[in-house]
């Protein structure tokens, strides 16, 4: 049996010992709850008045000075363990085999209980250790700052010549911002609807006018010397709020006439034409992008824009209504019509609306269909997956049993759609089988 000689020297050496290992998993579990703290997080909680969250904050903010603190002192304490093991192992079982014992012993424990456990626990709960640990870290800092400092121009000294990017790299990418998106939707802790319009709203700057805009030929409106019961009969028969007013032809619109204006005079008995009631309207190029567009339309309280090509002749034109369906979705009003979404043609084909539950109308028509890895729902939704880019009007997709057909598009969605159904060649299979 060894005799272990112990002594107060002994005692002391093994109690500071500890304490030091107490002190490498505080540096430790700093380190990773500084590193993997959500800032927005902790910053929404500073403005709420939360306790150390302001602090949190400040370390955060000083990162560099941070890390160089929790560096040099988890360093120094764990060069102190390893110093003070060998002393008392060396005491303990002599020179020779203190020395292998203090080397195996010191590395155990600072790895256990000095880094593993305590930057395991500071990933878990980063927010949490990130809060309680910020009033203390900071005492630290202050108190290291001169070693700090020194280690900080060193570094500094050293890497003069290395080229800094974190200046001209913003925090987010548009791609990462989507991808958070999407891992808060899966957590719960956002709606999907929610997110979908979040996301929705990010894509607006991407859109372009040309790509959503009625076209000319769509368009209905009234020749300025229109008298007032041909332009009452069109406020009805059309149900439109709002009507362009052109002199001459389609390339020179020169306003709009809102309903609300017209009924008004009309009802009053006044007399009026058509120029008197003509309120302005904006024009815009194809090119412009409908967030751009979006904004103006805001700020110039006009729900209209004429979309002009470079010669300044008329394309089509845009709605606020139009604008909000690319956040949203289509907007229904008591004047729309909700049809059923599927309808059959004399040819024998079907015509389905964009949004139509692809499954239900397959099911409906009684046609087989082969989803392949598709998982969202949508009839638009099934074109897209298989399309190369964004579809276009008269592409055709392969859906097993059915061949579907794009007929229209409304920007990038598939407004609507025609389903043939494909039928087996009996003969030929029954030929084959004989």
């Amino acid at each position: 049996m060894i005799d272990i000689p112990l002594n107060m020297s002994t005692v002391l050496i093994a109690l500071l010992m500890a304490v030091l290992v107490l002190f490498s998993a505080y540096f430790s579990c700093s380190e990773t709850a500084y590193t993997s703290m959500n800032s927005i997080r902790i910053k929404n909680l500073a403005l709420e008045g939360q306790k150390n969250a302001e602090k949190a904050l400040l370390n955060h903010e000083n990162y560099e000075k941070l890390l160089a603190t929790i560096l040099v002192g988890n360093n120094i304490v764990n060069v102190a363990i390893s110093t003070l093991g060998t002393m008392l192992f060396s005491e303990l079982f002599g020179i020779a085999w203190g020395v292998i014992i203090a080397t195996v012993f010191t590395a155990t424990v600072i790895l256990v209980f000095g880094e593993i456990t305590p930057k395991t626990l500071g990933k878990r709960n980063a927010d949490r250790y990130a809060l309680k640990l910020a009033g203390s870290l900071h005492m630290v800092i202050l108190i290291l700052t001169p070693i700090s400092w020194f280690f900080m121009k060193l570094t500094n000294l050293l890497s003069r010549g290395a080229k800094n990017d974190s200046a001209e790299t913003p925090s987010f990418t548009e791609d990462e911002l989507h991808l958070m998106i999407d891992e808060v939707m899966e957590e719960g802790a956002l709606e999907r609807s929610e997110g979908e319009l979040v996301k929705s709203a990010m894509q607006l700057d991407e859109i372009k006018v040309s790509e959503m805009y009625t076209p000319r030929a769509n368009i209905t409106a009234v020749e300025m010397r229109t008298d007032a019961e041909t332009l009452k009969k069109l406020f009805i028969e059309s149900e439109y709020s709002r009507i362009p007013v052109y002199d001459g032809s389609l390339d020179r619109i020169i306003g709009i006439v809102y309903s609300k204006d017209f009924f008004f005079m009309y009802v009053e008995g006044r007399e009026f034409t058509t120029e008197d009631i003509i309120r302005p309207v904006k024009f815009v190029p194809e090119n412009t992008n409908i967030a751009v567009l979006l904004s103006d339309l805001q700020k110039s309280h006009i729900h209209i824009a004429i979309v002009l090509d470079s010669f300044g002749r008329t394309l089509g034109l845009v709605t606020m209504e139009d604008i909000l369906e690319e956040l949203v979705g289509d907007i229904w009003d008591e004047r729309d019509e909700a049809g059923y979404p599927i309808h059959e043609e004399k040819d024998g084909s079907f015509t389905v609306m964009g949004e139509a539950n692809i499954f239900d109308v397959m099911e409906k028509i009684g046609a087989e269909f082969n989803p392949g890895d598709f998982q969202d729902h949508s009839v638009s939704a099934f074109i897209s997956h298989n399309m190369e880019g964004v579809p276009r009007r008269g592409d055709i997709v392969d859906a097993g049993g059915a061949k579907i057909v794009v007929r229209s598009m409304k920007s990038r969605r598939v407004k609507e759609a025609r389903i043939f159904i494909v039928k087996k060649d009996v003969s030929s299979r029954k030929g084959q089988e004989s």
